[in-house]
């Protein structure tokens, strides 16, 4: 009988050149065909342990995606209001970031919890469909918005310097009530958070630039 084509051992740790001596022998030896055994156990036992732990990744993802959709249909319209309220401020705050107070004209120095809010020209109270309006707002001081009933006279003098007398007078003069419902707040919410954090990542990379 003819003699097989030469082969390296499949053993790792050998790799000797030999001619198999029955069809699919991959080793030299038996040691060796010991090693291979081994290697391939302890190869399928790191592959069963990395599926097993992917799987976990997946059931606990899947576990927090329904707790997460479980919260969200609980919420509330007021809970959604708040957070799309909160958003839509933060977004203000930051486009507005390095300006005066709209009434006052100062520019206080940052402490922590803020020195400057999202200030409404016309109200929230009195003009709540206006509450996601950006010509509406700008950024006021603290002091303004909360101590001084949102210096309203100044504001809108503030806001005629900025965006102008025409349109100001169009938010005097809108007074088409609005309802929002919880699709529309989800909608504001999802808006001015991607709205936030593009500003913020643009002006990372002008500071970095600079």
């Amino acid at each position: 009988m003819a003699k097989k084509p030469r082969r390296k051992c499949a053993n790792q740790s050998c790799r000797e050149w030999f001619h198999p001596v029955r069809d699919g022998q991959v080793v030299c030896c038996y040691e060796c065909a010991t090693a291979v055994a081994k290697a391939q156990t302890a190869k399928n036992r790191a592959e069963a342990l990395r599926a097993e732990r992917k799987r976990q990744r997946e059931e606990e993802k899947a576990g927090r995606q329904r707790r997460r959709e479980k919260r969200v249909a609980l919420k509330t319209k007021t809970q959604w209001k708040n957070e799309a309220q909160t958003a839509f401020n933060r977004y203000v705050r930051l486009r507005d970031a390095g300006k005066p107070c709209v009434s006052c004209g100062r520019l206080p120095a940052q402490k922590y919890g803020g020195t400057m809010d999202c200030g409404h020209y016309r109200t929230r109270g009195a003009a709540g469909h206006l509450a996601f309006n950006l010509h509406n707002t700008a950024a006021q001081c603290v002091q303004c918005n909360r101590d001084r009933a949102g210096a309203q006279k100044a504001f809108e003098q503030g806001l005629i310097q900025r965006i102008g007398p025409e349109k100001v007078e169009a938010l005097n003069n809108n007074n088409a009530g609005r309802k929002f419902d919880i699709p529309y707040l989800q909608r504001i919410k999802s808006i001015f958070t991607r709205k936030a954090r593009a500003l913020e990542k643009r002006r990372a990379r002008q500071q970095e630039a600079a």
